[in-house]
């Protein structure tokens, strides 16, 4: 099953991307309106991702510190499922 959720998010990375993109513009439209949590949670989970995954994802992947944690506070998992992934950091058992 990991192995099928990997290599599926792998497939359709830019999708993954394209998603979080609009999931962003609508925090954005919501928080202008007044409803600023939907936009509040996705940083407090990217967030959290960097620094339990994110910069040690980009770093084993050659990225450097600055562009892991941009990428992880942009897409999530939706940047580090592939990169680990591409990278061989990920075992299927």
């Amino acid at each position: 099953m990991k192995k099928f959720i990997f290599t599926t998010l792998t497939k359709f990375e830019y999708l993954g991307y394209a998603l979080v993109i609009m999931l962003w513009v609508m925090g954005a439209i919501l928080t202008i309106i007044g409803f600023p949590w939907i936009t509040v949670s996705i940083v407090l989970m990217h967030v959290c991702e960097v620094f339990t995954i994110g910069i040690k994802a980009g770093h084993r992947g050659g990225e450097k510190l600055l562009y892991s944690i941009a990428m992880c506070m942009m897409f999530g998992f939706f940047w580090w499922i592939p990169l680990k992934t591409k990278t061989n950091q990920v075992t299927f058992d």
